[in-house]
């Protein structure tokens, strides 16, 4: 599509999975040694995501409560994702996920180029979803646009399901979503408007 006519009109297809509680998570581990952390505000190693994302965005993410689930190899951050139990805005649709009390949202997955293709993605999915089974949660959440065929797999992989899919088109500055029922025996994700 050309930069003009995307000015016009934009379509996402995100592919929503779930991971349910207690299900078996799978035993991923990553192609090089690695070493594994959750952050937060009073971590003290909190710096090892700011020198990769900059200080003022995990700052705000970590004083709205949210978690970060890294690996390390020689220790430098080489992949990390976000845990989030509030909304979280959801940048491609001008929307925000709303995960229910029982649930986490992880989002805004990374792995550095140097380090792609050796399973560090999922071996940091697997710390999340330990995470999310020691809380006692119910499920955890996961978006992925629907031509990222490497993020697919990485969840697949980890776990996950695909539960449900967004269709997201907007046509001269006008949004046009479509939601179609979960899978059976999941339930809905949901979305609200931005605070």
């Amino acid at each position: 599509m050309s930069t003009l006519s995307s000015l016009f009109f934009q379509k996402v297809e995100l592919y929503l999975y779930d991971f349910m509680y207690p299900g078996d998570i799978p035993p991923c581990e990553a192609r090089i040694e690695t070493e594994h952390l959750i952050l937060d505000k009073d971590t003290p190693d909190r710096d090892l995501i700011a020198a990769v994302q900059g200080e003022r965005l995990t700052n705000m993410r970590f004083d709205r409560g949210e978690k970060c689930f890294i690996a390390l190899h020689k220790g430098c951050t080489v992949s990390y994702i976000w845990g989030a139990r509030r909304a979280v805005g959801v940048e491609e649709i001008g929307l925000s996920v709303q995960p229910a009390a029982s649930e986490i949202y992880l989002y805004d997955a990374y792995t550095l180029g140097p380090w792609r293709g050796k399973s560090l993605y999922p071996a940091v999915l697997r710390r999340a979803l330990e995470y999310g089974r020691d809380l006692g949660l119910v499920r955890s959440t996961i978006f992925v646009e629907a031509g990222n065929t490497a993020s697919r797999r990485g969840v697949a992989k980890a776990g996950f399901s695909h539960f449900q899919t967004l269709f997201h088109r907007r046509w001269f500055g006008f949004p046009f979503r479509d939601l179609p029922p979960p899978a059976s025996g999941h339930p809905p994700a949901v979305f609200i408007r931005p605070r």
